[in-house]
């Protein structure tokens, strides 16, 4: 279905992107890609990690799947910039599990936090991912 002839409802060029839109510099699209595959592999890694013998597991799961989940909707973000849906899915997901790592860091106090490296780590890769889904484009 065409509007014109010249254009197929497009715009100038042939990406569905709007025009006016441009793309993130190569070295901040690299760095974004990074820490998405980061917390994929990390949520991936963590689900396989859980102690059998541990009675809490399946919170440790649906912690690991939930950030699975924002992993793959960062990556789904990174892959088609002009959706706007998967823009906001990925900013309530990565807003989401930021607050929930923030509220179990103070939960567990500061020392539990140090001598847990992995949730501080985890913190940070999402709080750069929540900063990569919410900048405008320029």
């Amino acid at each position: 279905m065409c509007a014109r002839g010249d254009r197929d409802l497009r715009g100038k060029t042939e990406d569905l992107a709007p025009d006016n839109e441009k793309s993130p510099s190569r070295l901040a699209q690299f760095f974004d890609l990074l820490c998405a595959g980061a917390l994929f592999l990390l949520a991936i890694a963590g689900s396989m990690l859980i102690p059998k013998t541990y009675t809490g597991r399946i919170w440790m799961y649906g912690t690991d799947l939930a950030l699975l989940f924002s992993a793959m909707l960062n990556l789904l973000r990174i892959q088609n910039a002009s959706m706007l849906g998967v823009k906001m899915f990925s900013i309530t997901a990565n807003f989401a599990l930021s607050a929930l790592f923030i509220s179990l860091m103070v939960s567990i106090g500061m020392s539990r936090t140090i001598s847990h490296a992995e949730v501080p780590g985890v913190t940070a890769l999402l709080l750069i991912e929540t900063a990569f889904s919410v900048r405008r484009r320029r």
